[in-house]
């Protein structure tokens, strides 16, 4: 056991005494170990998301998705596949060594479901506009798309907020709430409950104008008075100011 012992510490001795030395044998060791260590971090961390452009569903990692890591990218348009919505999104990763611009993410929109007017919306008012996006769920054929929350930042060219796009087409009644993929997760359920009880409210809030503008005094008085207290932006609807 002893002579284990001290032949290891002499090896060790002699692997620090051959690594000071200044020459090509040590340098090609410490940069290879350092290599080696990096690759194991990288294959056991696989932080895809920092080099790797998502072109397709199937390229975001579970973990990705557990961890709700937040992504940007550019949308370059909308397609109706059946009754889905889908942006198609060029991803930018963090580091944009190998990207492509022909190749773009399919992306759907949680917990909605787009009519007419919130299809052409989306094509007027989006397309071409950076976001960010939260992936929440892949579809059942992963193929097709991901869910995710999708977000802007308005006014374009500012940090004032984040305009969250489903939240936005059930405010102007350009989509509908409807159930998918992502609501039957469980850290989801928090989103998906906020975005119901958006299109409640926006609802009331819509029986409540319907029943004033049948008294044209007070539609008028009401009018006036949002005026005034109101700044003229304001009065106009989100990604319209």
């Amino acid at each position: 056991m002893e002579s284990a012992k001290s032949l290891l510490l002499e090896k060790y001795h002699g692997l620090c005494n051959y690594l000071e030395r200044d020459t090509v044998g040590s340098e090609l060791a410490i940069y290879g170990t350092s290599t080696l260590m990096l690759l194991v971090a990288y294959m056991k961390r696989k932080p895809a998301y920092l080099v790797r452009q998502f072109k397709q569903p199937s390229h975001i990692p579970e973990r990705i998705i557990n961890e709700r890591i937040m992504h940007t990218g550019t949308i370059r348009g909308v397609q109706q596949r059946d009754q889905d919505t889908l942006l198609l999104i060029k991803h930018r990763p963090l580091i944009p060594i190998f990207t492509s611009r022909d190749r773009l993410l399919p992306v759907k929109l949680p917990g909605v479901r787009v009519n007419a007017n919130g299809y052409s919306w989306l094509q007027q008012c989006l397309v071409g506009r950076e976001a960010t996006f939260l992936p929440l769920n892949k579809s059942a054929k992963s193929q097709d798309y991901v869910v995710c929350q999708l977000c802007l930042v308005h006014p374009p060219k500012g940090n004032n907020q984040l305009l969250d796009v489903s939240e936005t087409l059930l405010k102007l009644r350009f989509a509908k709430y409807a159930q998918d993929v992502a609501a039957a997760v469980k850290r989801n359920n928090k989103y998906y409950q906020h975005l119901r009880q958006v299109e409640q409210t926006t609802a009331s809030k819509e029986a409540w104008l319907a029943f004033i503008s049948r008294y044209p005094y007070l539609w008028q008085r009401f009018n006036e008075l949002k005026a005034s207290l109101l700044p003229k932006q304001k009065l106009l609807p989100e990604l319209v100011r």
